[in-house]
């Protein structure tokens, strides 16, 4: 259930900012900016806010995020030619996305991750090894 929230959550950030930000400038539709929005949170989740974060930190996660989105969107202007995403549409969305996914990623830690702030180990690299979750 609370990887259902998470996800949930990252997809209307997603979303919302696609639909805001290509939407506005781009000549994209909607459904395919929201089948874009479900690919990306499909493929980042597991990677970025579970993998990554897990392995690193909240910076590096939400970084890795913002680089996955900024690619993915950058590619619908292959997949869909009438959608006409230029490199800097596609890098504001997923700069702005990349700050959403900060408080999303410290929901992740506190709710998933079982990580507290106060945890020693919670930004080390060596968590992964002493078996800290």
């Amino acid at each position: 259930m609370k990887h259902l929230i998470a996800l949930t959550v990252k997809f209307m950030i997603v979303a919302v900012v696609s639909e805001i930000i290509l939407g506005i400038f781009t000549d994209m539709e909607a459904g395919n900016i929201l089948l874009v929005s479900l690919v990306i949170t499909l493929i980042a989740y597991p990677i970025a806010d579970l993998l990554i974060l897990y392995v690193f930190n909240n910076t590096t996660a939400a970084v890795a995020d913002a680089g996955m989105c900024w690619l993915m969107i950058y590619l619908c202007s292959y997949v869909w030619p009438e959608g006409n995403v230029s490199l800097l549409d596609a890098l504001s969305a997923a700069a702005v996305i990349g700050i959403g996914e900060i408080f999303l990623h410290k929901y992740i830690e506190n709710n998933i991750l079982n990580r507290t702030p106060t945890d020693p180990d919670s930004d080390s690299l060596n968590r992964h090894y002493t078996g800290v979750h």
